[in-house]
Formats: C-alpha cells, sequence, structure tokens
C-alpha cells in the first residue's frame, strides 16, 4: 500500500479496523473492508495522475479540492450512508429577535442559530427541509429580523455584504426576495405582518399587470413578494428573442379553449390554471418597451436605452438588482435545473441564498443539483477548465471557452464528475460509494437541515393524524362502463405496440381510466386534449415539461412532450407562441382531438360556475352521482356527527370533478368553496377567508396542484383525498394542510379508493417507489420513471 496517500498508511490504520475483532465481524464489516481496500486503489490512481501533471505544470485549484475529498473518504468511509441521517446534531439556540412576536420552540431557534451560522460562512445560505407543517415560514421570517438586528447592533455599515461567484454590476438593495407559488403569496404577507410588530417591515406584493410601476422603490422594501411564474415570466421575456412570436396564437387558444368545433364535438374547457398570466394580459408591445436594466446610484431603473438594445443583453425588474437575500419557498418548483423556472431563478443575484422545501426528492439524484446550482456551492456547481483555474457556472458556449479559450471538451461539472456520473453508472458500489460520501458529507451536511414531526413530537404537541383508507365498489353501470374503457385500452396498447408508439399513448388512456373512477361524465365530456397529436411521435415523459410535477388535464405535442393543459395555455399565452414550450417546435390545430359533448353556449350558464364548467355541459335534470360522490357525502355526514363544528378540505387532480361534487353537495345544501389555479389572488385570498371564518362553510374544494403547497388551514381536522396520485410526495403535501402547527384537533385524513380498478394499481405503484426509497438509503435518491411495464401494470384491469 502507498503510504505517501494522505492520512492512511495502509488499510490496518483507519480508526474503523482497529476496532476488536469481535466488533467488525460479519459480512457487513468484511465489505466494508473489502470496500476500503478498493478505494484505496482508487485513490493512488487519482493521486498518481496528480503527479503526473505537476511535473508539466502548477497544481490546479480543483485539483486541490479533488485531495480533500480524499481525506473527506478515507475518514468516512465506513460510515452509514442513510441520508435520511445526514443532520448533524445541532444544540446551539439563538434567541429570537426583539420584533418579532411569536415565540419559538426550541428547534426554531436551533435553525435561527444554525442559520445565522451558515450566512457566515462561505456557503452563505442552505436548505432548511424540515417536514411540511413545522414553520418554516415563521423561521425564514425570524432569520431575517435577527440578521438586520445584528446588523444594527454591531453598527455594521455595509450590511449589503458581497458573496462569492456573484456579480457585483448590480445596484444592491436591502429587501429580501421571497419567491413562491402564487397560492403562497397571501399566506408570506400574512405570516409577515400577523408575527412582526406593526410598522416594523414595509413588504411589496411584485405580481400582477402592474408590477412594474413599483420597479422604481424596490429599494425602499423590506420584503418583496413575488412567484416563480413571474421570475420565469419577465426571465424568458429577455432570453427570448421576440421574432418568435406567431400571428398563429390566437387560432390556438381558441382551439383549447373550444370556442372552435374541435373534433369529437364542442364546448369549452375545464381551466385549473396554477397562475393567472394569461387572463390578465398583455399591453401591446410590451415586450419592446420594458425596461433596460440599467440603474442609477439610488436604486432606480434608467429606463432611457434606445429602443434598438438588444433585448436579450436587458434584465427585468428582479434580476436587475442585488438583493440582500432570496428565498425559495417550496423550491422543488425548481427541481429540474433545465427549465425556464430554475434558469430564472439561477439568474437572480443576492448576497444570500435559502431554499425551504418540505418534500422529498421525487424522481432522482439529479434534482439536488438544482439547488447546489441556485445556492452556488462551491466547487459542486460549478464548471471547470482541465488545463487551467478558469471556472463557471454556465457553460453556454460552443466551442471555445471565452475566459481562457480552451475547447469546450476540455470543460467539465464538478457535480457531474463527482456525484451524478458514479451513481448514475456503479449505483453504490465503488465509485458510486464514493459519490454517497461526498454527498452526505462534503455537501448535505453543509447546506442542509432537517427536522420531521416524529422527532419533535414532544415540541410540537401535535393532535394525531388517522389516516383510514375507505374502498368501494363500482355499482352495476359504472362497472360496466369502466370494463369497456379497460378493454379499449387494452386493445389500443396492442395496436400501438405494433406501431412503436406505445408511450405516447399511454399517459392519455391512464388519465380517462382514472377519471372514470372518480365519474364517468369526466370522459364523457373529458378536457384532455392533444395539441398536434401524432401517432408517430416518441416517447411521452409522465411529467408536465414546465412545472415538472404529475400531470394535469395532459396536453400530449407531437415531438412527444406533456404539459398540464393549464401550465401550456398560461406559457403559449404568456410568450406569444404557437410552439412547444420545451423544443420551441411548431404546433398545428388540424389534429386535435377531443371527446366532448354537448355546446355550454346552447342553454345558460349555472349560477356559481366557470362557463367552461363541467356543470355547464352536462343535462343537469338527468344528473347523475358517482360512487366516489356519495362516499364522500356519507363521509361528510360522519364528520358532522362526531363534530358540529368540524371542516375539511377536499382534494382531486381533476377541477372538473371538483366542480360535480360542488354541485352535489350545494344540492344536498352543504355550502363550500373552491381554489382553482384562473382565481386571482385576491379571489384566491377571499377564498380562504371565507373558509376560514365562515362557520357554515364546510368544505374547502381545491386541485392538489392549486392548493396542495403553501396554505396552512388549521381550522379544517378533516382531508378527503379522492384520487390517488403516482406521486405519495403530492398526497402528503395535501394532507399537510391542515395537520400542521397551529392545529389542535385529531386530523382525519380518508383516502377513497375503488376495488378492483385502477386505483389499487396506483396504490400498489406508490408502495413500490417507497419500497425503492428504502432500498437506496432515504429519500435523497428515488425511484426512476415508471417503466413500460409498470403502465402496463397501472392498465390491467382486475375485471376483465
Amino acid at each position: 500500500m502507498d503510504p505517501s496517500i494522505p492520512g492512511i498508511v495502509n488499510v490496518s490504520e483507519n480508526p474503523f479496523f482497529s476496532l476488536p475483532e469481535d466488533q467488525r465481524n460479519g459480512n457487513g464489516h468484511r465489505y466494508v473492508k473489502y470496500a476500503m481496500n478498493r478505494l484505496l486503489v482508487r485513490l493512488q490512481v487519482r493521486k498518481k495522475e496528480r503527479e503526473r501533471k505537476k511535473k508539466k505544470r502548477p497544481a490546479l485549484m480543483w485539483e486541490t479540492w479533488e485531495e480533500e475529498n480524499s481525506m473527506c473518504l478515507l475518514e468516512n468511509y465506513s460510515d452509514d450512508l442513510d441520508l435520511d441521517n445526514q443532520n448533524v446534531l445541532v444544540s446551539e439556540t439563538a434567541e429570537p429577535p426583539s420584533n418579532l412576536t411569536l415565540p419559538l420552540l426550541r428547534y426554531q431557534r436551533e435553525w435561527l442559530a444554525w442559520s445565522l451560522k451558515q450566512e457566515e460562512s462561505a456557503t452563505r445560505g442552505g436548505i432548511l427541509a424540515d417536514e411540511m407543517g413545522m414553520g418554516k415560514t415563521v423561521q425564514a421570517i425570524a432569520l431575517v429580523l435577527a440578521k438586520r438586528q445584528l446588523q444594527k447592533t454591531t453598527s455594521d455599515s455595509s450590511i449589503l455584504s458581497s458573496s462569492p461567484g456573484t456579480s457585483q454590476k448590480f445596484p444592491a438593495v436591502k429587501g429580501t426576495l421571497v419567491v413562491c407559488p402564487v397560492v403562497g403569496v397571501m399566506q408570506w404577507f400574512s405570516e409577515i405582518d400577523h408575527c412582526t410588530t406593526k410598522g416594523s417591515n414595509k413588504i411589496l406584493v411584485y405580481h400582477g399587470t402592474d408590477r412594474e410601476k413599483h420597479m422604481h422603490k424596490l429599494a425602499e422594501y423590506d420584503f418583496v413578494i413575488t412567484t416563480y411564474s413571474t421570475i420565469e415570466d419577465d426571465y424568458s421575456k429577455y432570453t427570448i428573442p421576440s421574432k418568435q412570436q406567431s400571428k398563429n396564437l390566437k387560432p390556438l387558444v381558441e382551439m383549447l379553449d373550444q370556442k372552435t368545433v374541435l373534433k369529437g364535438g364542442k364546448g369549452k374547457t375545464d381551466s385549473d390554471p396554477e397562475t393567472d398570466i394569461r387572463k390578465r394580459g398583455r399591453r401591446k408591445g410590451m415586450r419592446h418597451s420594458t425596461m433596460t436594466g440599467k440603474w442609477s446610484n439610488n436604486g432606480s431603473i434608467d429606463n432611457s436605452a434606445s429602443s434598438d438594445e438588444d433585448v436579450s443583453r436587458r434584465k427585468s425588474v428582479l434580476h436587475s438588482v442585488k438583493w440582500d437575500r432570496i428565498i425559495l419557498d417550496e423550491a422543488h418548483y425548481v427541481k429540474d435545473a433545465r427549465c425556464n423556472t430554475a434558469r430564472a431563478a439561477f439568474a437572480l443575484e443576492s448576497s444570500y441564498k435559502w431554499a425551504l422545501t418540505g418534500i422529498s426528492l421525487q424522481n432522482h439524484m439529479g434534482e439536488l443539483y438544482s439547488f447546489v446550482r441556485f445556492l452556488q456551492v462551491i466547487p459542486y456547481a460549478y464548471y471547470f477548465c482541465k488545463d487551467c483555474d478558469c471556472r463557471g457556472l454556465d457553460y453556454s458556449f460552443s466551442t471555445e471557452c471565452p475566459q481562457c479559450h480552451h475547447n469546450r471538451a476540455r470543460h467539465f461539472l464538478w457535480w457531474k464528475k463527482c456525484i451524478a456520473r458514479p451513481l448514475r453508472k456503479i449505483k453504490y458500489n465503488g465509485a458510486g460509494r464514493d459519490a454517497m460520501v461526498l454527498l452526505k458529507h462534503k455537501i448535505l451536511k453543509n447546506l442542509l437541515l432537517k427536522r420531521t414531526k416524529k422527532e419533535r413530537a414532544a415540541e410540537l404537541a401535535l393532535p394525531p393524524k388517522i389516516i383510514t383508507l375507505r374502498k368501494d365498489s363500482l355499482d352495476d353501470n359504472e362497472k360496466d362502463y369502466y370494463i369497456s374503457l379497460c378493454e379499449e385500452a387494452m386493445s389500443k396498447m396492442d395496436r400501438y405496440d405494433r406501431a412503436g408508439t406505445q408511450r405516447n399513448n399511454l399517459l392519455a388512456m391512464f388519465t380517462r381510466l382514472q377519471q372514470a373512477v372518480d365519474h364517468p361524465y369526466l370522459v364523457e365530456y373529458s378536457d384532455t386534449y392533444y395539441a398536434s397529436w401524432n401517432t408517430d411521435a416518441g416517447s411521452v415523459e409522465q411529467s408536465c415539461c414546465l412545472c415538472h410535477d404529475e400531470v394535469e388535464s395532459p396536453v400530449v405535442t407531437s415531438c412527444g412532450h406533456v404539459f398540464c393543459k393549464t401550465c401550456f395555455l398560461d406559457k403559449t399565452g404568456s410568450m406569444g407562441e404557437v410552439s412547444c414550450p420545451s423544443c420551441s417546435k411548431p404546433l398545428t390545430d388540424d389534429s386535435s382531438t377531443y371527446n366532448g359533448k354537448g355546446d355550454s353556449n346552447s342553454k345558460p350558464t349555472v349560477k356559481g360556475f366557470r362557463s367552461s364548467s363541467i356543470v355547464n355541459k352536462i343535462q343537469l335534470d338527468d344528473f347523475r352521482t358517482s360512487t366516489k360522490i356519495e362516499a364522500l357525502r356519507e363521509e361528510i355526514r360522519f364528520m358532522v356527527e362526531r363534530d358540529g363544528s368540524a371542516k375539511g378540505i377536499v382534494f382531486s387532480q381533476f377541477a372538473s370533478f371538483l366542480d360535480l361534487i360542488q354541485y352535489s353537495l350545494q344540492k344536498s345544501g352543504i355550502k363550500c368553496v373552491q381554489l382553482v389555479g384562473s382565481m386571482s389572488i385576491a379571489a384566491r385570498d377571499a377564498a380562504i377567508t371565507r373558509f376560514i371564518e365562515d362557520p357554515d362553510c364546510r368544505i374547502f374544494l381545491m386541485s392538489f396542484k392549486a392548493g396542495g403547497v403553501a396554505l396552512n388551514l388549521t381550522v379544517a381536522s378533516h382531508v378527503f383525498l379522492m384520487d390517488s396520485c403516482l406521486n405519495p410526495a403530492i398526497e402528503q403535501q395535501a394532507q399537510d394542510r391542515a395537520h400542521r402547527i397551529g392545529q389542535h384537533k385529531p386530523v382525519r385524513i380518508v383516502r377513497f379508493v375503488i376495488e378492483d380498478t385502477i386505483d389499487e394499481r396506483i396504490l400498489q405503484s406508490q408502495e413500490k417507489k417507497k419500497h425503492f426509497q428504502r432500498m437506496v438509503g432515504g429519500s435523497f435518491e428515488a425511484w426512476e420513471k415508471l417503466s413500460l411495464e409498470d403502465w402496463v401494470f397501472l392498465f390491467e384491469c382486475e375485471f376483465v
């Protein structure tokens, strides 16, 4: 063994192997000893390669970091690699700031001490990954106030300190920028207002058509709250050339809104967008008349640039300043580093950066890279040159690096080299285990703080959460209808298999079966569209290419990309394009399909429902209920019998199903409100306020996408999940809208499942995914995308 390897002479000197034999016998310890020997061989090879290069040139910075990684591997190789146990024990606490009016629990004071130290470290931020419902918003507010108080106490005149890796070309402002989903905007506003002394903070909500009127006053605000859709929309205006706008946008939007006759029938869509971008409209010529990103010394924008200045060289309002701090709430919205939402977040400048997320990474280890990139973690977020000390966060040049002029091929991404590629190729043996050790000890331990409700049960004192799986059976008519759809789906799969286009059609068939189980009307008056449908298209992804969550009301393009219909409309409407938002291929409307019936313009609309609602398509005189709706009505009756003041939240993936439920409940005299993505922030806030304050309003109806995150609804003690999601994390998010800090009643969760249908298949798939997570050592290595066999498993019909 090479004695010159830093920190070790041979394998016997490792602390693990100094243990008595009886403490390290067994297969596991023998494997670790074998793995350690293999590690030493790999380190020898790397060391010799570095020494060979040193003879030709001085050692580069990235080579020095590589040696530090070797030391880390030697010190921690025998450790448990369960990534759910990656936290260093935090025992130090900090006193809450004087202008925070709410008391902090011990684990929240621990966060405050840890986060203040993090902002003084090289990382200058981190990830707060507490379980949902543990008060991440209040903790983040406490950090902002505590840091401000600390700076005033120490008479630090330079409160806008510089940050490594960020640019100095933008004017600094004192404010903290909070980026969150649309539904979380008013939650943040009310939390800041509620838990701080009156008048101590100026808050700006930067959202809506008139948001740019505040661009000269950003420096005045302590908190600026905006949405992911806003930063992505503003960012895209300056990165996508205006010539890509298409004159054919209007026909496509009209097609998806069913203002034109489509194949299979007429009618209007059941829109449930996450944002209201398309509805708020655009001023004519806005793309050419927006600000340039030039700032004067007082922090206001100089909008005097010439009109012919290249748009791509200008910046949006939010991207034209250097914030004191950026907080990404529900940070999994940027889990795909390639999407425009993530790129928009990466382009924001600040001294400190924080990511708040309450759910595990959902698909693969690569999602963690997006957080690493946002935080600009050295060296993992950077590209390096093999021949010099050049480094950068972006890799957009095509042939020659503009900094060092070395060829593109001579550059590498540290994350890909040390983490992603070893894990993908070798999994958890050899170099794969090296990557896991580095991930745990060099990244997560330095970035992430995660606590669970179970760990902090004594401090939280939350009431129990009782989960009930309610199983019902379809009636004869529903069963016959479902069987016919199953048979049709299986026959189509055989046909698509012969044509080699099976994957392209699976998602649509899967959605139809889910809808049929909820209510046959959802298929008969379907809101599933296919933009530029082409059965010769390639593989279809199972998550929306824009929001990167499980698809709701899918739009499938001819190029094989899948979007939530509402995300698709928002994007094409806001960007002025009729091309695929993912690959920019042009779309047409001559082969779109729609299985709707009836014409909503042929009869008056029903009061309380959107004109595009499914309620305005069906014949209400012959309205048929469904097994799930009747089961829900029974559970609501049980709820009221147990507790006369109880309230409940009803979740579904399908906005049309929520409309049918609302119509049925209102017929029974049950008052309810609904939260859908098309609502403005003010309308959302009004619906939430009514549910909280009106004792007669018992039920809150919402989709998983519109209301599954960023809401505090502890006034409700019951949660009803009408359909199951392929991703169990989405259901967990929904449950924790009620089971969180401030809840005083036991929370009852009812999951509705129809026996011998696709519902049971989804439950089995969820268990399979959870099993995979446990096998690979924690939540940061989740399942891969569903295989073709998984889809076939979901489609198998027990009746047939």
